[in-house]
């Protein structure tokens, strides 16, 4: 596998998400047409998601794409996300959650926003419930839209907001060389907002992009 500094990583962390991993595969291969990196880390899952992982790792699709790695403990989400800011070699470092399904040019999208806004150090994306309701759409002072039917003009506009959801956020690498990694203090949940509170703290933004 050749590496390049140009090329985006994702980075996917799993722990016992055997059923849902499957779809987040398929709708990866289906929506995702800009040359990436997926590097995924299983943090020592029982219920069959390595074995799995191992094999999808063979498909003609990922094989040239995707790096396995397997975690000998539960290290949890801010040591592994940590453990793959090490890892990997991008500018662009996009972290994501198992459960996740993706849109048409989503990744093509965010990064554009990315590059649009130099300031911008991490950018979020709007995030839907199963039943099609928001669940997130940054933050300012609290979470915006959460529960509100989604449609088209609802929260399509790029903001700068306080804090963004970390089911899937770009992350430009250089400001971990400013504020350091994640917090390995949070073990699961609040990490991307502990982050996103040292990158404005840092007197840079975070972004919210309407992908």
């Amino acid at each position: 596998m050749t590496l390049s500094k140009d090329q985006v990583d994702l980075v996917m962390v799993s722990y016992n998400s055997r059923l849902v991993l499957p779809a987040f595969f398929q709708s990866l291969r289906k929506f995702t047409k800009s040359s990436f990196r997926l590097w995924v880390i299983d943090n020592n899952s029982a219920d069959g998601s390595q074995a799995y992982l191992q094999t999808l790792s063979q498909d003609q699709f990922f094989r040239q794409k995707m790096i396995l790695v397997l975690n000998k403990t539960n290290t949890g989400v801010a040591k592994a996300w940590n453990q793959a800011v090490l890892l990997t070699s991008g500018r662009l470092i996009v972290f994501l959650n198992p459960d996740l399904l993706f849109t048409k040019s989503w990744l093509s999208r965010l990064t554009a926003s990315a590059v649009r806004h130099k300031k911008a150090m991490v950018v979020g994306v709007k995030i839907l419930n199963p039943d099609g309701t928001i669940y997130h759409a940054g933050a300012i002072s609290q979470i915006r839209g959460k529960g509100k039917s989604n449609r088209s003009g609802l929260y399509d506009e790029e903001k700068v907001v306080h804090w963004i959801q970390g089911s899937c956020f770009l992350v430009k690498r250089e400001i971990f060389q400013q504020i350091g990694g994640f917090d390995e203090q949070f073990f699961v949940y609040g990490e991307e907002i502990d982050f996103c509170h040292r990158v404005r703290k840092a007197g840079f933004e975070v972004l919210y992009s309407p992908v």
